[in-house]
């Protein structure tokens, strides 16, 4: 059975004429037949399509944003392709479909279901574009519908994937493909039992890359980013960023869990179940090392310094001292599942519990409430997280002598956070 690559492209990596060129050299020196493409919406397109869903979900006009996305992905394949080129056709039944969707108020009863309708076609689009352009420039390759691969149950926005019934789709679709030609195919989005068009939760593409090579028994996977590889900083923030060589899957899922971009959470843990490597490497400088993710044990103590923004402090002392040491931790837990809670720490006492979770599209009251019973609740917004992980003295005093308001620190011998006031955007 064949062990395909898989290589993921984000959106930078396409932006324009001049990247997508840039793409198909780098995919070319490595071209094989086993090799599957997943690629993201082109530029800052879903951000665009997320304007017009929001203004077709309040009835409001839509037709200049709508023309300057279509003038945009024009724009694009006129830098790639001749004036008589059937991609433009291709490009303009893509946009009447997605004007089709956004015109149809029967979809808009429930906002997630809407968004997942359309939001899929930044990436339709981008595909076509690409796998047109492959086949233009001497590299044939096959263009891959993704929701006839992944499927999904039918929460909206975050998906779960149905493993065993995915796996069974790509195997069957995939393989006696890859047998003949790579594929190039989307990320993000899925399909439920009932046919509707799922998504993956923002920047799943990675998700999508993880996925597909798990189905696939795949060598490896590759995510192509516009930076070298894993740093143990943000380079805005550090530019004497030490970038990894390689790092265990371990340290890559907390890193991933506590706030860090370059990967998208979901990614690492169904690769490590399968012990399939992931490589992180830069499609601007494509020879370079990168960085390898896999099973190595105990990686380098090297400190890393993570931020997470735009978080909620839910603080909770019990009201009958009798219940002093339950901690009711099944019950918090219980809360955050209905409510589609992602839980970033807890810090406990006898009498007192701390909740860190990302900020929801709740008021205070709505946040509160579940709790009341038992606790006597406060509620704080707008707040960020600094994560230390392998955490020197130097790191512990700097942060520590930060002037904003600290609402709480949780140190262990490996790791040190603390939750600050958030500044103003």
């Amino acid at each position: 059975m064949i062990q395909p690559l898989v290589y993921k492209f984000g959106g930078a990596s396409i932006k324009d004429a001049a990247a997508i060129k840039n793409i198909a050299q780098l995919v070319k020196k490595r071209w094989t037949a086993s090799m599957v493409l997943v690629v993201s919406a082109a530029g800052k397109t879903t951000d665009r399509l997320e304007q017009l869903i929001a203004l077709s979900f309040q009835g409001k006009r839509f037709d200049t944003e709508l023309i300057e996305l279509l003038d945009y992905h024009e724009d694009l394949c006129r830098g790639l392709f001749s004036t008589d080129h059937a991609i433009f056709s291709r490009v303009d039944n893509q946009f009447a479909q997605l004007r089709r969707l956004l015109e149809n108020d029967t979809l808009k009863e429930e906002e997630g279901f809407f968004y997942d309708q359309v939001i899929g076609y930044g990436e339709l689009i981008s595909t076509r574009i690409l796998q047109e352009y492959l086949c233009e420039t001497g590299s044939p390759c096959l263009w891959q519908d993704a929701r006839e691969l992944v499927r999904t149950d039918s929460t909206t926005k975050m998906a779960r994937v149905d493993w065993a019934l995915t796996m069974q789709h790509c195997r069957r679709t995939l393989i006696p493909k890859l047998e003949k030609f790579p594929v190039v195919t989307q990320g993000f989005i899925g399909t439920d039992l009932l046919g509707n068009t799922t998504t993956l939760g923002r920047e799943g593409s990675d998700f999508t890359a993880a996925i597909l090579g798990v189905s696939l028994g795949a060598a490896s996977v590759t995510i192509w980013k516009d930076v070298a590889g894993i740093l143990n900083g943000d380079p805005d923030l550090f530019p004497d960023a030490v970038k990894f060589e390689y790092l265990d899957f371990e340290e890559a899922a907390e890193m991933t869990y506590y706030g860090a971009k370059v990967i998208h959470p979901k990614t690492i843990k169904p690769l490590a179940k399968h012990n399939i490597p992931l490589y992180v490497k830069s499609f601007v400088n494509p020879d370079a090392a990168g960085t390898i993710i896999g099973s190595f044990g105990q990686a380098p103590r090297i400190p890393i310094t993570i931020f997470k923004d735009h978080l909620t402090l839910i603080d909770l002392r019990i009201r009958d001292l009798s219940m002093v040491g339950g901690f009711h931790f099944e019950f918090i837990y219980e809360v955050a599942k209905k409510a589609n809670w992602r839980i970033q720490l807890i810090q406990a006492s006898a009498a007192h519990l701390r909740l860190v979770i990302q900020d929801m599209p709740s008021t205070e009251e709505q946040l509160a409430r579940p709790f009341r019973d038992v606790f006597h609740v406060q509620i704080k917004t707008h707040l960020k997280m600094i994560t230390v992980k392998n955490p020197t003295d130097a790191e512990i005093k700097h942060y520590r002598q930060v002037t904003e308001t600290c609402h709480l620190e949780q140190k262990s011998p490996e790791l040190i956070q603390w939750v600050y006031e958030q500044e103003e955007d």
